[in-house]
């Protein structure tokens, strides 16, 4: 227990943040200092902390490892035994990039605080349903957060979404606290949408407190297109909308599709591969057939979806509320060029740029993200709220494991 004493009261934090996104091509780790002496102002909850990204590199899992990991994914996989191995395994996985990234940017082990991981999402169940009389939300991340602080000998703060389900909310969006600590600002109110598999929304009122900012997945985002481009085109997504931006959209398709019912949901809300997983992607391909679509329209039309669910959640949950100046981009999506056009072209006159014009790399932010979050934890604050999860309580999220 010393090390976590010790570790609690250091005020500066060198700390390594590990995200692994629902595409599962890696995992992105970021050596981050995190500053927590700055003056404190409790309205703010940890808003003046000062955060320096030192360096972040992706590590890509061998073919087979990812293959595995989509596999158990799927919401019809039943292979517990598979699934708890795969834990452990990850668990390896993840301690490597730790030690890759620190020395990939000259640091030691040794001067090296706290790790925050937040694994690999294979099961996500946010939807309330009664089970043994109780009724219960569930998610699923692995990776496991003991075998990187065993590996490592450093406490790590991991399996951070069933904290925030425990106090009744629904285990994401996490990040939202991280964009309101980066993006809040007194002049401009903003929306941050990571476009990851997922795409997610963090809205940011000009000159809000972190109790003011509501956050909630909009849809897919480059799940949908990276699934269809494998089966299609045997690549793993659509490099730059390339093929997106070559086709044409069939509306007879996009309009069948905009039927789903998580669209017309209110938030807060939060999705995965159990509803535009590998049955959405099934019935796109036998629906297409019908039609008689060329391969390129698929890819359009399923990029089309993605763009206009992030519209369209704008319009429904955001636009009634305030009066937006700003659209910043992360997450693989960024580099997207159909879905950064069709954007720029949807929500003209309100600027849609990438974080890097705000000085932060998009690739990389979630992965920042859980650094931050780690450190939170150990400091004892809260990261999730009413308006971003649902929770029925500000949430400190995590499971401490010591090394």
């Amino acid at each position: 227990m010393d090390k976590l004493h010790n570790l609690i009261k250091k005020k500066n934090r060198l700390v390594v943040g590990l995200m692994s996104g629902t595409s599962a091509d890696g995992i992105d780790a970021c050596l981050v200092k995190i500053d927590n002496t700055n003056p404190k102002d409790p309205a703010s909850r940890g808003k003046n902390l000062k955060v320096t990204p030192i360096g972040c590199k992706t590590y890509k899992f061998p073919q087979k490892v990812q293959q595995k990991i989509i596999q158990v994914s799927d919401p019809s996989y039943q292979n517990l035994d598979e699934v708890l191995r795969l834990n452990m395994a990850l668990g390896e996985y993840f301690a490597n990039a730790v030690f890759s990234v620190v020395k990939a940017f000259g640091q030691e082990m040794e001067e090296i605080d706290l790790i925050g991981s937040h694994g690999q999402t294979v099961r996500h169940l946010p939807d309330f349903e009664k089970r043994f009389g109780q009724k219960v939300r569930a998610t699923l991340q692995i990776g496991e957060p003991a075998v990187i602080a065993s590996k490592t000998g450093k406490v790590t703060v991991g399996d951070f979404r069933t904290g925030d389900i425990a106090l009744g909310g629904q285990g994401a969006p996490l990040t939202p606290y991280v964009h309101f600590l980066l993006f809040g600002d007194k002049k401009n109110s903003r929306i941050v949408v990571n476009i990851g598999g997922i795409a997610n929304f963090t809205v940011l009122p000009k000159g809000g407190k972190v109790d003011d900012i509501f956050a909630f997945d909009s849809g897919p985002g480059n799940m949908i297109v990276d699934n269809l481009t494998k089966k299609i085109y045997k690549k793993n997504f659509d490099p730059d909308g390339k093929i997106a931006s070559s086709g044409k959209v069939n509306f007879d398709l996009l309009n069948k599709l905009k039927e789903d019912e998580y669209f017309y949901n209110k938030p807060p809300k939060s999705c995965g591969r159990e509803n535009f997983g590998e049955e959405f992607v099934s019935n796109i391909l036998n629906k297409a057939k019908k039609l008689r679509m060329k391969s390129e329209d698929i890819i359009t039309t399923a990029s089309e979806l993605s763009v206009w669910s992030i519209l369209d959640a704008y319009e429904k949950f955001v636009k009634p509320k305030i009066k937006l100046n700003q659209i910043l981009l992360s997450g693989g999506g960024v580099h997207n060029k159909y879905f950064l056009k069709r954007l720029k072209l949807l929500f003209h006159p309100i600027k849609v740029m990438s974080t890097q014009e705000l000085g932060q790399d998009p690739d990389f932010l979630e992965a920042i993200s859980f650094a931050i979050l780690a450190n939170q934890t150990i400091e004892g604050k809260p990261v999730s709220f009413r308006k971003t999860t649902g929770a029925k309580k500000p949430g400190v999220l995590g499971k401490i494991c010591l090394p």
